[in-house]
C-alpha cells in the first residue's frame, strides 16, 4: 500500500489554518487563503470577476466566477480558475506554463 503524505498538513497544528475554497457570497477584489501553513502552503486567491462567459469542450456557460490563484512559494506562478453555476469548476488556466484543464464531459451515475 502506498501512503505518501509529503506536503500535507493539519489545520490547528504548528500554526496551520484551514483554508477556503470559495466564499458563499464572493465579492470582486476579495482576497483569501485557499490553504495556509506558513512557508509550506500559502495559496492565495483573489476574486477577479463574478460574470464571466466561459467556453470549454462541454459547452458555454455564463455568470461564472473567475479567481486568480498565486502562492509566495512559486513567484510568477499564476492560475485562473472558473466556477460556473450548476456545474462547478469548468476551466483552469496555468498562465505561467501556458496550459489549460477544461471540462469535457459530465456523467450522472
Amino acid at each position: 500500500m502506498y501512503d505518501n503524505r509529503a506536503g500535507s498538513w493539519e489545520a490547528g497544528v504548528d500554526g496551520a489554518r484551514a483554508g477556503i475554497i470559495m466564499w458563499a457570497r464572493p465579492q470582486v477584489g476579495a482576497i483569501y487563503y485557499q490553504e495556509y501553513y506558513k512557508g509550506q502552503a500559502e495559496d492565495v486567491d483573489e476574486v477577479l470577476s463574478l460574470n464571466e462567459t466561459v467556453t470549454v469542450p462541454y459547452g458555454t456557460f455564463q455568470g461564472c466566477l473567475k479567481i486568480e490563484d498565486t502562492t509566495p512559494q512559486e513567484p510568477g506562478q499564476r492560475e485562473h480558475k472558473y466556477y460556473c453555476p450548476g456545474i462547478g469548476q469548468v476551466l483552469e488556466e496555468n498562465l505561467a506554463e501556458g496550459f489549460k484543464i477544461e471540462l469535457i464531459e459530465v456523467t450522472n451515475n
